[in-house]
């Protein structure tokens, strides 16, 4: 296979959502020293205060390093809440796509929905749609995002996907999970997973994508783990 060149050597335009905290957090701290200077590193989600939190550290550690912050919410599925979103993003950075080599968009966006009901509790139909709309409709599903992005990445060679499955990893939404489930065998489930060391910090599984971008060498649409290994085969498996 053709060796690729590291992701990171390019000067880019990096859009990361869910970078108010935990994983997206991680990655917009670990990806901006990695990037050429006068790449521009966006953060989107829904909080603006902690946002701007994460741009202040990004400025005092990466000053070469164009930060802008735009609030963003995946629940939304109107037409027009997404008109114009990087035109707009591109002025406010004073640039235009032609001062770049490549575009990265990293999606990064899930809710836990409302942890104390139970399915037959469900009904609020606005509300079950805005989780679903985040969790499932804006990038597709399971083995159905993967048929989607092998399509798209056959249609559009110039777009290159990978889907990264992080593991079991220590943000706030999972330490939620494990203190708030209705569910005991859930908490139980997690506990194990905690006590026998296969809960990560963000920090490592993101030095693990990191690993995975510089090398890059994972086929275009490929589905690979915060071990490096690709879970294509059984993809392919379930989709034939």
């Amino acid at each position: 296979m053709e060796k690729r060149e590291n992701i990171f050597l390019k000067k880019s335009f990096v859009a990361i959502t869910g970078a108010s905290r935990g994983i997206g957090r991680c990655m917009a701290l670990k990806f901006a020293v990695k990037f050429p200077p006068n790449s521009v590193l966006v953060l989107m989600a829904r909080n603006v205060e902690a946002l701007e939190s994460v741009r202040t550290e990004l400025q005092a550690t990466t000053p070469n390093i164009t930060v802008l912050v735009r609030q963003y919410d995946q629940g939304k599925t109107d037409e027009g809440y997404f008109n114009g979103i990087f035109d707009s993003l591109l002025t406010e950075g004073k640039c235009s796509k032609d001062n770049f080599k490549q575009v990265m968009l990293v999606h990064n966006c899930a809710t836990i929905g409302d942890k104390d009901k139970t399915a037959l509790q469900l009904c609020d139909a606005d509300r079950v749609r805005s989780y679903f709309d985040i969790n499932l409709s804006n990038e597709f599903c399971k083995a159905a995002r993967d048929m989607f992005f092998r399509v798209l990445s056959a249609e559009e060679p110039s777009i290159r996907v990978l889907t990264y499955a992080p593991g079991g990893v220590d943000t706030g939404m999972l330490r939620d999970l494990e203190a708030n489930s209705s569910s005991t065998p859930f908490r139980q489930m997690l506990n194990g997973l905690r006590q026998d060391g296969q809960i990560l910090a963000p920090e490592e599984t993101v030095v693990n994508l990191v690993r995975v971008l510089e090398d890059n060498a994972f086929e275009n649409a490929d589905h690979v783990d915060n071990y490096g290994q690709t879970a294509q085969p059984y993809i392919d498996k379930f989709l034939n």
